[in-house]
C-alpha cells in the first residue's frame, strides 16, 4: 500500500545531468550537474514553435493533457511540470521534437500529495498497440503507437536508449512506479512506454 505521496514521478537519478550530457554533449564546467549551452539536439532560440508538442492524448487510458517544455535541473534531476503539476506533462524540450527522428520524451506525475490519481496514475493500464497522440501548436495530430512497457530501477534505466536512440521516430512517456522510499525521497522503479511513429 502506498502511504505517502510519491512526488519524485519522473527519471529523478540525481546524476542525470551527467548521463543525459554524455548522451546529448560534454557538461557545462562552471554548473557541473547542468547541462552545457551545446547540449540540445537543435537550437531551440530558432526553433519553430509551431511545431512543440501542446497535448497529449491516450485515449486508452483517457488521458488529455496539456504539455509544458521542460529541461534539467541544476541538480541534475529532470524538471516537472510547474504551470500545473499534476495534470499537466512535460516534454524534454532539449531533446527530440515529437515526430522527428528520434528519442522525444515526456513525462508526467503518477500522484499528488496524499496519494491521489495524478495524470499518469493509469499508465500502468497501457499496453502494446494503444495510440498516443501529440498535438503541435499547428493542430497537426502525430500518431504513435505503444511497442512495449519496461520498468526499471532508477539507476539500471537505459537513458540511452530512452533519450538518445537515433534509429527511428519514437515516443518514450516516463512516470514512478513501485514503492515509496521515504529516506531516498523517489519510488523504487521507473516506468517507461515506448512508442513509435506510425
Amino acid at each position: 500500500m502506498r502511504r505517502i505521496v510519491k512526488l519524485c514521478c519522473f527519471l529523478l537519478i540525481v546524476a542525470i545531468g551527467l548521463a543525459v550530457s554524455m548522451i546529448y554533449g560534454s557538461l557545462s564546467t562552471t554548473h557541473p550537474q547542468a547541462l552545457s549551452p551545446h547540449t540540445p539536439l537543435y537550437d531551440t532560440s530558432v526553433q519553430d514553435t509551431t511545431t512543440r508538442p501542446v497535448h497529449l492524448l491516450i485515449p486508452s487510458i483517457k488521458v488529455n493533457a496539456f504539455v509544458e517544455p521542460v529541461s534539467v535541473l541544476a541538480n541534475g534531476e529532470l524538471e516537472t511540470p510547474t504551470q500545473n503539476p499534476w495534470y499537466n506533462v512535460g516534454w524534454y524540450e532539449s531533446g527530440t521534437l515529437p515526430g522527428e527522428q528520434g528519442s522525444a520524451v515526456i513525462d508526467g506525475h503518477l500522484d499528488r500529495p496524499g496519494g491521489t490519481p495524478a495524470v499518469f496514475w493509469n499508465l500502468r493500464h497501457i499496453h502494446a498497440g494503444d495510440a498516443v497522440i501529440v498535438i503541435d501548436a499547428q493542430g497537426r495530430s502525430i500518431h504513435f503507437h505503444v511497442t512495449r512497457v519496461a520498468f526499471y530501477q532508477p539507476q539500471a534505466a537505459p537513458l540511452q536508449e530512452i533519450f538518445g536512440n537515433n534509429g527511428g521516430t519514437y515516443l518514450n512517456l516516463i512516470t514512478c512506479a513501485g514503492d515509496w522510499i521515504p529516506s531516498e525521497r523517489q519510488t523504487t522503479l521507473r516506468q517507461v512506454v515506448y512508442t513509435v511513429l506510425g
